[in-house]
């Protein structure tokens, strides 16, 4: 009898202790789901951080990424053909997911779905939202335009009025005027994610107006490059694809977004706590290893030292956090 209550006890105390964990994981698989070819400046930023997060292997984890390229339409197809193989443990988005992610992170709850920048939405749960702002790089770009303009004009030609552009075009003019109160702002916004004739010809009437320095966010350089301007580039480095008229270019590292949302995912899988994505939107600043700059060392080679000394000051400042650019989203307005 005393033995059968013996191994009663013991029962009851493994059934009281918590459940042994199983060993943490060693590998992790992640489907990048992006909007446009991998050749594309913002989905080329998203590849390249991603090669770095697997080349640093955070908590020693191994990992594979598959990607699925010129996603937009038929996003919720593709989450879901992913998510039903069962194989993978983040399907992450490189743009506007919301919709796709809201119907299906309920049905897939050990899965952590990620949409990244604007025209997203808080779904909370394991529906994760991630914002990149270059708005800070945007802002010491504006310093050089500033510094540099001849006219006093200085334009962008950008895609749409998003938030994920705003940002940045904002801080171009914020930055140009800070060294430059005379400079007039020009924007024009072609209403297309990608139309090279409609950016050339909004670039040709920028210059006709008087822009001798452009933000081209639109990605279309080859006016620029025929009128002998400057001009601007975001993403990636620009300046291989028109050596002679990019001044510098506004880098994207998702980096330390990616690392983040590992951590997320580790920590649900190591503790056993479910999802719980934030309800605002999750970025890192420059200072956090989020954005950077790009100098065309052609212009770099000829720029004043008045000039070099103001970007250098600007980016240890900023770098440093004691310099902080406003993150400005509303919709640009000309002078």
């Amino acid at each position: 009898m005393l033995a059968r209550r013996t191994l009663m006890a013991a029962a009851l105390v493994l059934a009281a202790a918590p459940a042994a964990w199983a060993e943490d994981p060693t590998t992790l698989k992640i489907a990048g789901i992006l909007s446009a070819g991998k050749e594309a400046p913002w989905e080329t930023s998203f590849v390249t951080s991603m090669d770095r997060v697997i080349a640093a292997k955070p908590h020693g984890l191994n990992i594979e990424v598959n990607y699925t390229e010129n996603v937009y339409d038929n996003a919720e197809q593709v989450f879901r053909t992913y998510a039903e193989t069962g194989e993978y443990d983040i399907l992450f988005g490189d743009t506007a997911y919301a919709d796709a992610i809201e119907k299906l992170k309920d049905e897939f709850p050990n899965i952590l779905f990620v949409m990244s920048g604007s025209g997203n939405r808080a779904l909370g749960g394991n529906a994760y939202w991630v914002f990149v702002h270059a708005h800070e790089p945007a802002f010491v770009m504006g310093e050089m335009a500033g510094k540099l303009t001849k006219t006093n004009v200085v334009g962008t030609v950008s895609t749409f009025p998003a938030e994920d552009t705003n940002d940045q075009i904002n801080a171009f003019f914020a930055g140009a005027k800070a060294v430059n109160p005379a400079v007039k702002q020009k924007i024009t916004y072609i209403q297309s994610w990608y139309d090279p004739a409609k950016s050339n010809e909004a670039t040709s009437a920028q210059i006709a107006a008087g822009a001798d320095m452009i933000y081209q966010m639109s990605g279309a350089f080859e006016v620029c490059e025929e009128k002998g301007i400057g001009c601007f580039g975001n993403y990636v480095d620009m300046s291989p694809a028109a050596p002679k008229s990019i001044v510098a270019s506004a880098i994207v590292k998702w980096d330390p977004h990616i690392d983040w949302i590992i951590d997320e995912w580790w920590k649900a899988k190591t503790t056993g706590a479910p999802f719980n994505a934030p309800a605002e939107p999750k970025w890192f600043s420059w200072a956090e290893g989020s954005g950077d700059i790009a100098i065309n060392p052609a212009w770099a080679a000829k720029m004043p030292d008045d000039v070099k000394k103001t970007i250098d000051d600007s980016v240890a400042a900023i770098k440093a956090g004691t310099m902080k650019v406003d993150l400005n989203l509303s919709e640009v307005k000309s002078d």
